[in-house]
């Protein structure tokens, strides 16, 4: 799994590009909640996520931290794009694919939308083509926090 942007930041350009986390789950199996971090903040699956919802620290893994929207954080999820089946696309062509699926899917608070840019969630080579799901995220244009919702 990668998390990519559609346009570069000093934040996560540094941070997370490339970066490789376990795969998802099989697709037989049922997603839970992965656990409590602490009081008022949960940890899912991605599958999981539910549009509005808000992420922090930025994922590395599919492994997600949700926390109130009325706190800083680094992301809101806002869809799904499942990238057609096709061969392995190599990394840097899957995170295209994924961003420009994304893109037109996202619905934001139209006085938020110059804040945000998309990054996605995507699989590693090891669990393509079986996992193809994109999780679609809205994340700071300039690389800091959101506080507050994004996504309609």
């Amino acid at each position: 799994m990668t998390l990519r942007h559609l346009t570069a930041t000093a934040f996560l350009a540094g941070a997370l590009a490339g970066c490789a986390a376990a795969p998802a789950p099989p697709s037989s199996a049922v997603p839970t909640t992965v656990g409590a971090v602490q009081p008022g903040v949960e940890q899912i699956h991605a599958s999981e996520l539910r549009p509005g919802d808000c992420l922090a620290p930025m994922p590395e893994s599919f492994a997600v931290t949700l926390v109130s929207c009325s706190e800083p954080h680094a992301a809101e999820y806002a869809t799904t794009y499942v990238v057609p089946d096709q061969p392995w696309p190599g990394q840097e062509a899957l995170d295209l694919l994924a961003r420009e699926g994304c893109a037109p899917r996202m619905r934001y608070v139209p006085e938020r939308r110059a804040e945000v840019t998309v990054a996605v969630l995507v699989p590693d080579e090891a669990s393509w083509p079986r996992h193809r799901t994109a999780y679609c995220l809205a994340v700071p244009a300039d690389g800091g926090e959101l506080v507050g919702r994004v996504i309609l």
